[in-house]
C-alpha cells in the first residue's frame, strides 16, 4: 500500500519551461550570451540551475548566478503555471490518506511553489536549501521518508527526468516517470521507471493498485 508519493518540481506538477526559457533569455541579453531555446531548456531543466548554465553557455559565472537570483527569478516565478490536473489530483491523494511531498534540484523550491499557489497542497518540501545533496543523491527521498515514518515499499517518487528515475531507483522507492518532460514513455521504461504517466490523473489507479492486489491475497487466504 502507498502511504507516502513524493514529486518533482518543474515539468512534473508545473509547466516551468517557457518561465525558465524566458528568464534565461533575460539574463542572455544581459550578458551577451546565445538565447536558449525550448528544447535546449526540456534537456536541463532537472539539473541544478548551476549545471544549467554550464549546460546551455559552457561555463558558469557567479556572476550570472547571481544575476539570475536578485533580478530574474521573480519575473520566472511570475510564469510559472501548475498542469491542469494538478490541484484535481493533489486533492484526492490528500483525500485518500496519502502523505505528498516535493523533493527538487531548485534550491528553494518552496519559493517557486508560494507563488504558483502549489505548496498548499504539501505536507512537506525540500531542497538543496534544506542542506540536503541534489538529486541523482537519493538523500532527499530518504529524509522524507524517515520523517513520515513510511518504508520504501510504501512510497513512490515521480518525476519527469533521468535523474528523477535513477533518484527512485538509488532510494529503492518505485520510481514513476511522466511524459511531459524530455524523456519519451519507451526512454523511461528503459532507466527503470516503475510505471509511466502520460499525466498525474493517471497516477490514482496506479496508487491504488497495490492495495487491491493486496486486498485480493488477503481474500484468498481468508477462503482456504
Amino acid at each position: 500500500m502507498i502511504k507516502l508519493s513524493i514529486f518533482d518540481h518543474d515539468m512534473t506538477i508545473v509547466d516551468s519551461s517557457y518561465a525558465i526559457m524566458n528568464a534565461t533569455n533575460k539574463v542572455a541579453e544581459e550578458i551577451g550570451k546565445p538565447f536558449v531555446t525550448y528544447e535546449t531548456v526540456l534537456r536541463f531543466a532537472a539539473v541544478p540551475m548551476r549545471d544549467f548554465i554550464q549546460g546551455i553557455w559552457g561555463e558558469c559565472r557567479q556572476s550570472w548566478l547571481d544575476l539570475y537570483r536578485e533580478k530574474v527569478e521573480p519575473i520566472e516565478y511570475e510564469q510559472i503555471r501548475p498542469f491542469p490536473e494538478v490541484p484535481r489530483v493533489l486533492t484526492k491523494l490528500r483525500e485518500m490518506g496519502i502523505f505528498l511531498a516535493v523533493a527538487s534540484n531548485r534550491r528553494d523550491p518552496r519559493a517557486a511553489m508560494d507563488k504558483s499557489k502549489t505548496s498548499q497542497y504539501f505536507d512537506m518540501i525540500v531542497g538543496p536549501i534544506d542542506g540536503l545533496p541534489h538529486k541523482p543523491n537519493p538523500a532527499m527521498l530518504d529524509y522524507l521518508m524517515r520523517r513520515f515514518g513510511v518504508s520504501k515499499s510504501e512510497t513512490i517518487y515521480v518525476g519527469d527526468s533521468d535523474i528523477d528515475i535513477e533518484t527512485g531507483r538509488a532510494a529503492g522507492v518505485r520510481p514513476v516517470g511522466v511524459t511531459r518532460g524530455n524523456f519519451t514513455r519507451a526512454q523511461l521504461e528503459k532507466l527503470g521507471a516503475w510505471r509511466v504517466v502520460g499525466s498525474l490523473d493517471d497516477l490514482l489507479p496506479l496508487i491504488a493498485e497495490p492495495e487491491t492486489q493486496e486486498a485480493k491475497g488477503a481474500k484468498e487466504e481468508a477462503r482456504m
